[in-house]
C-alpha cells in the first residue's frame, strides 16, 4: 500500500500527486468558511494613545504607495503608511481616522495601525487647519523661492568654473 503524505497520495515512484494542490495545503469546505458578514477588528494606535478599538466590515488604509482595501480572511501582510485618511466601515456606512505615517500589520481578521500620528474627526479644529495650511503654502513659497535663487547663484558659479578650467586647458595648449 502506497504511503500517505499531508498534500496527496504518494505514487510508487515516491512523487506527490493532488487533484488540488491548494486545497490539499489549504484545507477549507464550505461549512467552514466564514460569512461575508465575518469583521475584522481594527486598532489604531499611536505612541500617545490608542486612538480606535472598534469591529468594522472593511477597511481601507492609505499605504504610502497607494490605498490598500482590506475584508474579513485577507491574507496577511505588513504594509508601511503615508499620510491619509484610513477609512472604515460596514456595508455603505463610511467612516474615517486621518492617519499620518506609520506601519498597518493585517493577521486574521485583525488590522493593527501603528502611526506617528492618528486624529478622528472630533480631533479636528477646522479653522486651525485652516490656518496652518496657509502657514505651510507661504512658507513653501518662500522656500521654493530661495532654491530658485541659490540654484541661480550655482548655475552663475559653474560657469565660472568652466571659463576657468577652459582657459587652463588653452594656457595647457598654447605651451606645448
Amino acid at each position: 500500500m502506497p504511503a500517505r503524505h499531508e498534500l496527496g497520495p504518494v505514487s510508487d515512484r515516491g512523487a506527490t500527486r493532488t487533484r488540488h494542490p491548494t486545497r490539499a495545503l489549504f484545507p477549507q469546505n464550505r461549512t467552514s468558511r466564514r460569512n461575508m458578514a465575518d469583521q475584522l477588528r481594527l486598532q489604531i494606535i499611536t505612541p500617545q494613545r490608542e486612538v480606535l478599538n472598534i469591529e468594522t466590515g472593511w477597511v481601507v488604509l492609505p499605504g504610502s504607495e497607494g490605498e490598500l482595501g482590506i475584508l474579513p480572511q485577507h491574507i496577511g501582510l505588513v504594509a508601511t503608511l503615508g499620510s491619509g485618511i484610513l477609512k472604515y466601515g460596514a456595508g455603505t456606512r463610511t467612516s474615517g481616522v486621518a492617519v499620518h505615517y506609520g506601519y498597518a500589520q493585517v493577521h486574521g481578521d485583525e488590522v493593527i495601525v501603528l502611526a506617528e500620528m492618528a486624529e478622528t474627526a472630533e480631533d479636528v479644529d477646522l479653522a486651525r487647519a485652516l490656518n496652518a495650511e496657509q502657514r505651510a503654502r507661504g512658507e513653501l513659497t518662500k522656500a521654493l523661492s530661495l532654491q530658485m535663487a541659490e540654484e541661480n547663484r550655482m548655475r552663475k558659479y559653474e560657469g565660472k568654473l568652466r571659463r576657468s578650467l577652459v582657459r587652463q586647458q588653452l594656457a595647457n595648449l598654447s605651451e606645448s
